[in-house]
């Protein structure tokens, strides 16, 4: 494992457009997070809740409906270094191949808290994004 980096990945049926608003929009983010606060364009601001933890970030870059990446840290008890998450979807045929990079961690003992806190929340993300409906094709 990188000391640095958490990555987490998945395929999901579905297009990236129809998938995309789980990760760029408050609405979405609140389906597999605790709570959700996101201004979906860059420099806009990031509050998302996990349980008891609040992290906040600001919004580095979104390219529709491919990427959308932030600064990450914790109110409170911030890491001490800069942390970036980034969610990439990429249409494969019916399916969205859906990638999770969690960046910048000052050491081991983070990026692995960080990994088992992804392990559980990504796996939240790829339910909502499963619960979603299938378009139909004419």
């Amino acid at each position: 494992m990188d000391d640095r980096r958490v990555e987490r990945q998945a395929e999901v049926v579905g297009h990236r457009t129809d998938l995309f608003g789980l990760v760029a929009s408050s609405e979405g983010l609140r389906r597999w997070l605790d709570g959700a606060d996101l201004e979906a364009r860059p420099g806009g601001h990031v509050r998302l809740q996990l349980r008891d933890a609040t992290a906040v970030g600001t919004v580095l870059a979104v390219d529709a409906p491919q990427h959308l990446s932030f600064a990450w840290d914790w109110e409170g008890e911030p890491l001490g270094c800069p942390s970036v998450v980034a969610f990439d979807l990429i249409d494969h045929g019916a399916r969205t191949h859906l990638t999770l990079r969690h960046v910048g961690f000052p050491g081991r003992a983070s990026t692995e808290l960080h990994a088992a806190l992804w392990r559980f929340w990504f796996e939240r993300l790829v339910s909502a994004a499963r619960e979603l409906p299938v378009p139909t094709t004419a």
